[in-house]
């Protein structure tokens, strides 16, 4: 069997990345219901298959990249665009190329609402532990005018409330 050519390797690597993509979507609604319940054992399964997904599309990526340099593209969006122009004339990359960017598009999404729903917890619990060991001494988040947080302290007893 001969070498993979370009459009063949292509499609390999975006067939693989796309099925990655979307475990990696699926951990990601995953966690998010196991945000929402507060399910730990549901978060630590969704957060592992998270994690292996990630590296996988990490290692695809990477031979992307490889091969884009190695034929003359640049290694970013434009450059891929430029190698699909140039080799897909079946049109059978780009429908690939473009799924897996709407999916990766929505994975960012998903991580960054997981993520702050996991900051907001966070908080909380900072703001709950502060409050028992201060006696109450509660801080109160503010913004100031370029969108930067800072902390007020009022001192109110957990007693008083």
């Amino acid at each position: 069997m001969g070498a993979e050519t370009l459009p063949q390797r292509l499609e390999r690597i975006l067939g693989d990345a796309l099925r990655h993509a979307g475990a990696l979507e699926s951990a990601l609604q995953r966690e998010s219901a196991a945000l929402s319940s507060r399910d730990l054992d549901g978060m630590d399964a969704a957060v592992a298959e998270k994690q292996e997904r990630v590296r996988q599309l990490e290692a695809l990526t990477q031979e992307q990249t490889q091969l884009l340099t190695r034929e003359g593209y640049s290694a970013d969006a434009q450059g891929m665009e430029r190698c699909l122009r140039d080799w897909d004339e079946d049109e059978i990359l780009h429908p690939l190329w473009q799924r897996l960017t709407q999916i990766m598009h929505h994975c960012r999404q998903l991580n960054q609402v997981n993520g702050g729903v996991v900051e907001t917890a966070r908080r909380r619990v900072d703001q709950a532990i502060h409050i028992l060991r201060s006696g109450g001494d509660t801080r109160t988040e503010l913004y100031d005018p370029r969108g930067r947080t800072f902390s007020t302290a009022s001192s109110q007893s957990i007693t008083k409330a």
